[in-house]
């Protein structure tokens, strides 16, 4: 690409995520590709100011203004971004792109973007047993009402789908899917809650929030919920590793052995059906992507992912406060 010549020059930044290991330093993710950043001086906080204004509405002489950070410095950061290939390159006359080359990019989005979920400090903190074990039986209850979700934003793609070969390929997807809810129903049996207690409880807001978010993508855009299936369906071995890893930390929490055991057959289903696969299978025959529609697809993927954050933030909010009731509980008109 272009390296930056003048000060009048506004970068912005493909987007990326940051993740800061124990041994120190800053580990930037964009795609598939991992750079490790070292201190030289500033902070980690003053850094990721400076990121902020990489938004290509800023001048390479306002960054420097605005973060106190010298222009020759602002320029040669700048610069060294460029080098790597991390400032955006656009080309405004593309209207066309490659089916070939966007399922490329969607894989590497979703793999930077599922690794950051797996960063979340839900994670870390279950496997640090830094929380108490009602945070994990909330897992395992949101996953439920997760799954039990699938109907609702599956019949949505349908019915707001025009392409009847997708409508096709969805109508699949849901006759494949619309009853798995039992399998994390039955390890939440096994873990010591009734049948009655899963089958009444209420999902939290951040679990209401996610399915709503996926529901609205399915209603305005199919490329884009045929894309999302890549980051909320089970990812090959990987997930079945994390599943596992829950079947784990179950019994390391106190739960009985094998407690996990309906869930993780779950996984195992998913895998074999090979869910992950959809978008590619939609798109076999397509030689391009209409630009805009990519454009549309990315940002709503980037949505959700957004949501499973605000997911997972909940499930540690709620079953972490003792006075909270569990399974929640719906509020009705004689509880005011």
């Amino acid at each position: 690409m272009t390296l930056p010549q003048d000060l009048a020059y506004k970068p912005r930044l493909r987007h990326c995520t940051f993740f800061v290991p124990n041994r120190g330093g800053i580990l930037m993710i964009v795609g598939d590709q991992h750079f490790e950043l070292e201190h030289h001086g500033a902070d980690l906080k003053s850094f990721l100011n400076f990121k902020r204004y990489l938004d290509g509405r800023h001048t390479v002489s306002e960054i420097s203004e605005i973060t106190g950070v010298s222009v020759d410095d602002t320029l040669a950061i700048v610069t060294s971004f460029a080098e790597q290939g991390l400032i955006r390159d656009e080309d405004q006359n593309l209207d066309q792109i490659p089916t070939a080359t966007f399922l490329k990019q969607i894989d590497k989005s979703c793999a930077m973007w599922t690794e950051q979920i797996g960063y979340h400090k839900l994670w870390s903190g279950l496997e640090n047993m830094d929380f108490r074990k009602e945070v994990f039986l909330g897992l395992i209850m949101e996953t439920y009402h997760y799954i039990n979700s699938a109907s609702r934003h599956i019949s949505t793609a349908i019915a707001h789908c025009s392409d009847p070969a997708w409508k096709h390929l969805l109508s699949e997807y849901l006759s494949e899917e619309y009853d798995h809810a039992w399998m994390a129903r039955d390890s939440l049996i096994n873990m010591g809650l009734s049948k009655e207690e899963v089958d009444n409880s209420h999902p939290l807001i951040g679990t209401w929030s996610w399915t709503n978010n996926l529901c609205e993508i399915a209603r305005e855009d199919t490329l884009g919920y045929l894309a999302c299936t890549k980051l909320f369906e089970a990812r090959g071995v990987d997930t079945l590793d994390g599943a596992h890893t829950l079947q784990r930390l179950a019994e390391a929490y106190g739960y009985p052995e094998g407690c996990l055991s309906p869930l993780v057959s779950h996984v195992e289903e998913d895998v074999k059906a090979n869910h992950t696969g959809l978008l590619e299978e939609a798109l076999a025959e397509r030689a391009s992507v209409p630009a805009w529609q990519a454009h549309r697809a990315v940002n709503n993927l980037h949505d959700l992912k957004h949501s499973f954050d605000q997911y997972n933030d909940g499930i540690i909010t709620y079953y972490s406060d003792v006075s909270n009731y569990i399974p929640r509980l719906k509020v009705d008109y004689f509880s005011l």
